[in-house]
């Protein structure tokens, strides 16, 4: 479910962007890998921290690349 999730996710920024057809080079990449972690509930935990200190925006995914592997995307704002 959170494969679908970070799939849906990534689906809407791509379509934005295409609807924009305007953002510069530094909206190009909104999505930026920020860590890894083994499970998804401690990649949560660290998106809501980073969130909650202002260090990114509190729209972030997590997404399982491998077995134990979990990957951080985050929005900075």
């Amino acid at each position: 479910m959170v494969k679908r999730l970070g799939i849906a996710v990534a689906s809407v920024a791509a379509s934005a962007g295409l609807v924009l057809g305007t953002a510069g080079t530094a909206e190009a990449s909104w999505w930026v890998p920020r860590s890894h972690h083994p499970t998804t509930a401690a990649c949560q935990d660290a998106g809501k921290a980073g969130a909650a200190q202002g260090l990114w925006s509190p729209i972030f995914f997590c997404n399982q690349i491998a077995p134990g592997v979990v990957e951080l995307r985050v929005r900075y704002n």
